[in-house]
């Protein structure tokens, strides 16, 4: 039936009493058939306004800010102690492959026919964590929620249905001021900077070098912002230079010089665990000065 013909009898149902009871059955069917594939249903995801919660968690190893999509999955925002920023979202409905998508930002509600502009192109991908966005577009996304603008993700289902999930720029602002004053405190190195320190030493001493301390200084400021940092061991050696009452007092001499000065950073001593071991286990063979001197050393350990 020709639209023209449609819309008679739309406009006159009396049309339909010509028609057997089937037939009008069969006809409105396919009606109904006809509109819902001419115009896909887009399902939209996004949290009823004034219901939004932006969500922040943050310590010196790790930055996050969150909000939960009713219905669809979590959207956040993170970075880890000296690493890029990223963002992941995720989709509590999982794909079974992967689907193209593109994510745009439309102007604020206040401000009505302005651009709308593509953050990036992406994928939706199979997995619970549907979304990931490297450094320059997490950081991209970040600016224009900022600005007040509505980001949305924007992909068709595996039924061929267009899903758009949004993210509100409704009570953002204050969120990502804490946001941002938990990156600038974030430490500047991470686990595998400090997981193991060897401090060397000059012979027949047990003086921390300049460089040793600064590296213990990482050490203690990883275990203060770790929870899950449960014991420091800290064990002492030297070279085969001196008899072996000496050896074994020198290193020890050293390993408690560490010892020392971490508890002066504020360590507690029951995390502490020392030992040491004279010219056992040399790291490099005694008989050049450069074996020598990376066996006159203190290894350091981080034990979570």
């Amino acid at each position: 039936m020709s639209s023209l013909n449609l819309q008679k009898v739309i406009d006159n149902p009396s049309k339909l009493r010509n028609i057997p009871r089937l037939a009008k059955i069969a006809f409105l069917l396919s009606v109904a058939t006809v509109d819902s594939f001419a115009a896909p249903l887009t399902l939209y995801y996004a949290s009823p306004i004034g219901e939004e919660n932006w969500h922040m968690t943050g310590s010196r190893l790790r930055c996050g800010l969150a909000l939960t999509v009713p219905n669809y999955g979590v959207a956040y925002f993170e970075q880890y102690a000296a690493k890029p920023a990223h963002f992941i979202l995720s989709n509590w409905q999982q794909v079974d492959r992967q689907r193209p998508a593109v994510v745009f930002a439309k102007p604020p509600v206040w401000k009505p026919g302005g651009q709308v502009f593509l953050v990036t192109k992406t994928s939706v991908n199979p997995g619970e964590y549907a979304v990931y966005l490297p450094r320059n577009e997490t950081i991209k996304l970040l600016n224009y929620l900022a600005e007040g603008y509505q980001t949305s993700f924007q992909y068709l289902s595996e039924q061929g249905f267009p899903i758009s999930v949004s993210l509100s720029p409704i009570r953002f602002q204050e969120v990502y001021s804490r946001y941002q004053r938990c990156l600038g405190n974030l430490l500047p190195f991470d686990y595998t900077d400090v997981k193991i320190s060897v401090l060397l030493f000059d012979t027949d001493s047990f003086e921390l070098s300049d460089d040793s301390k600064e590296q213990l200084k990482k050490v203690a400021q990883y275990c203060k912002a770790d929870r899950l940092v449960k014991k420091v061991k800290i064990a002492g050696y030297t070279d085969n230079t001196g008899r072996k009452g000496y050896n074994n007092a020198i290193s020890e001499a050293r390993a408690k010089s560490v010892r020392e000065f971490l508890l002066s950073l504020g360590l507690q001593e029951g995390h502490l665990a020392i030992t040491w071991y004279g010219v056992k286990n040399p790291s490099a063979p005694n008989d050049t000065d450069v074996g020598k001197r990376v066996n006159r050393r203190v290894v350091v350990k981080i034990i979570k």
